[in-house]
């Protein structure tokens, strides 16, 4: 018996609901993640979108108060890392995941979403490499994907961002999560198509956690 109940919790956990939200709020969308990590559902959840021009600090950041009447506003978040900015030209994916129902360990969810958004990107000519210490991808030094993630009751959210081509005399008015190094565009580096990334990236992580 309880085989049967591990098996059809596995089974039940293949299930994964893709959201397209198009531009969006960043506060609006952090509230939507936790309402719906309080459904405890029995699915994965990846969410693909654009934010309104907005920084966000995370947890270690000890430098950068919140403040909400500048332009774009400084909100506190409760993800990993340090300031970063988003807006829109630059790819997000929330990975709302039920940390019970994954094919790898927990510990690995990070580096497994940065080496397959490597590979996609890879396979797109770019060539670019990760860093661990301060996680990410970078081409010749400087940021082009960011991730920040967090684990609440069995459950992640927040998740990955990719510049494509977004505001980035906006985002280097800051150290790009706490690094001394400037953030970047893939159109500067490959010749890009974001519907393309898109799908391409859907297809790995749905291949990686749908085993």
């Amino acid at each position: 018996m309880a085989c049967y109940g591990i098996c059809k919790f596995r089974k039940a956990m293949k299930n994964l609901q893709i959201k397209e939200l198009g531009l969006v709020n960043f506060e609006e969308t952090y509230q939507a993640m936790l309402e719906l990590i309080a459904t405890k559902p029995n699915y994965h959840s990846i969410w693909l979108l654009e934010h309104n021009p907005v920084f966000t600090i995370g947890i270690s950041e000890k430098n950068i108060r919140e403040d909400k009447t500048r332009t774009p506003p400084f909100l506190k978040t409760d993800r990993g890392g340090k300031t970063t900015f988003h807006g829109p030209g630059q790819l997000v994916l929330y990975f709302i995941l039920n940390m019970k129902g994954l094919p790898f360990p927990p510990t690995k969810l990070t580096s497994k979403i940065l080496e397959n958004a490597l590979e996609v990107l890879e396979g797109l000519g770019l060539k670019g490499n990760i860093q661990e210490k301060d996680p990410g991808i970078f081409i010749e030094g400087k940021k082009v994907a960011s991730i920040g993630m967090r684990i609440k009751k069995n459950y992640s959210y927040h998740g990955l961002s990719v510049n494509i081509d977004t505001d980035l005399q906006t985002f280097n008015t800051i150290k790009p999560c706490g690094l001394d190094v400037e953030a970047c565009n893939l159109k500067d580096y490959i010749d890009i198509n974001g519907l393309e990334l898109k799908d391409k990236l859907l297809a790995k992580y749905k291949k990686i956690l749908t085993k």
